[in-house]
């Protein structure tokens, strides 16, 4: 099989996730939900680079789990990820394997625009402006997503040229509106220099007035009532609970002989589930108690003899207490941030090659130990012909390769959610073996959660 050009690639990722944005318009249509897509939009379909904040009515917004959870069915792709960020906002991605590669839509909902305990915008009053574009799907007024946006940036303190550039596009379609907002968020005397500031793209000003511009927005609209603060404090904190019990995060572990492509598989995973989740993080063999930097390439692991059984008996207690500390202060905190994290290696791999960890062959205490490791979601074992990888790594002796490749897939049969990737073949091959278990494993997690609720 050979594997398909950058350029192509692109284009059928890209067509991928404008059928995906086309259906997800249509299905929340064919339910009868109303919607806009809030900003960001002027490229759509065809070019959509980020996510895509849309907001609904706050009846609808309870309907939209479910909604998501038969995306397959809707969307022509599964749902693999969903974090409420809000008490009233919810993220969902949807991932379309294509090849090798994988195209995202990241929906991003909202019912109503709240901020910091204050309502800015209304779902009713939002839907009520809506119109619909000649691409065929709903966005909101210009004044109306003129507030979204200027509050949504001057809340954040973060005002980017391309920024300003939407708002002078949208004071200039309705100048009066826009006029209008500004003059009901913020001190009549600043109307004027922001609205000059906008026009003239003076993203210095901006910047030096950011915290000025934030505390003249928060004094320009009252908190909600107490009790309405109160049911979204109580909300929030069962959230945070939900998060912590059931973490979007995942931990793979890539484990296989020399020369299976450990490298070449953890990095194409890693670009491409990067869009499925916040952050990343690597480690090499272990957590290293934190420490960065430690591990180093060894050319030649099997040329050193083994250590003694007291000295293995040390290395198997530092191992535990590394994964464990790791674990508690690390990993499953990571877990919780919507981190994938990937281990370049495992203490499993001590069962199977011991020589390269200078253990004693057959050393007693390795199995007993691997018990008490702390495991990932997700075991991935490479797996390539012993004679390809020979050819890969020339100081691998063709009776090693096959004696490891044995013991590998024999691990693999043991290990609860263990998948044997198969690298042997082309690149587009051995991409697609790495991320379909990996997204299948999101989306029936998903798919468990959402049964339970």
């Amino acid at each position: 099989m050979t594997e398909l050009k950058t350029a192509d690639q692109a284009k059928t990722v890209l067509a991928a996730r404008k059928d995906m944005f086309n259906l997800f318009c249509q299905t929340l249509t064919q339910n009868n939900i109303a919607y806009v897509i809030l900003s960001g939009y002027q490229g759509y379909p065809d070019q959509i680079d980020s996510d895509v904040d849309f907001m609904v009515s706050e009846a609808d917004f309870a309907k939209l789990p479910q909604l998501f959870k038969d995306s397959q069915q809707h969307f022509g792709a599964p749902l693999i990820q969903m974090l409420q960020h809000e008490t009233t906002a919810c993220y969902y991605i949807i991932a379309r394997q294509v090849a090798g590669h994988i195209a995202y839509l990241h929906p991003d909902s909202a019912a109503s625009y709240r901020r910091n305990g204050r309502l800015w915008l209304h779902s009713e009053k939002v839907l009520g402006s809506r119109r619909e574009t000649a691409a065929g799907f709903w966005v909101p007024a210009a004044a109306i997503e003129f507030e979204y946006y200027f509050v949504k940036r001057i809340d954040k303190r973060n005002v980017e040229l391309r920024h300003l550039q939407r708002l002078t596009a949208l004071m200039t379609e309705d100048t009066a509106g826009c006029h209008a907002v500004l003059a009901s968020i913020m001190p009549p005397a600043h109307i004027k220099i922001i609205e000059n500031a906008i026009n003239q793209l003076d993203l210095a000003w901006f910047n030096q007035q950011k915290n000025a511009l934030q505390m003249m927005l928060s004094q320009s609209h009252a908190k909600e009532s107490i009790s309405k603060r109160i049911f979204s404090f109580i909300a929030n904190v069962k959230r945070q609970i939900s998060r912590i019990l059931q973490p979007t995060g995942l931990v793979v572990a890539v484990l296989g002989p020399d020369g299976s492509g450990k490298t070449t598989v953890i990095e194409h995973i890693e670009t491409e589930l990067a869009p499925a989740f916040r952050q990343l993080k690597r480690y090499h063999l272990r957590p290293h108690f934190g420490r960065q930097g430690l591990s180093t390439a060894v050319t030649n692991p099997h040329a050193s003899p083994p250590r003694s059984g007291f000295a293995g008996f040390a290395k198997m207690l530092l191992f535990v207490a590394d994964y464990w500390w790791g674990y508690i202060r690390r990993i499953y905190p990571a877990k919780v941030r919507s981190t994938l994290v990937i281990f370049d290696r495992h203490f499993y791999d001590m069962l199977v090659d011991p020589a390269r960890y200078r253990l004693p062959n057959h050393f007693w205490l390795t199995p007993i130990f691997a018990k008490l490791i702390p495991k990932p979601d997700i075991w991935l074992i490479l797996n390539a012909t012993p004679e390809l990888l020979v050819s890969r790594k020339g100081e691998l002796d063709l009776a090693s390769a096959q004696r490891l490749t044995a013991a590998y897939a024999d691990m693999a049969q043991q290990l609860p959610n263990a998948v044997i990737v198969n690298t042997g073949g082309s690149l587009v091959e051995t991409y697609s073996n790495a991320i379909t278990p990996v997204l299948s494993l999101l989306q029936k997690r998903i798919e468990k959660r959402l049964g339970a609720t």
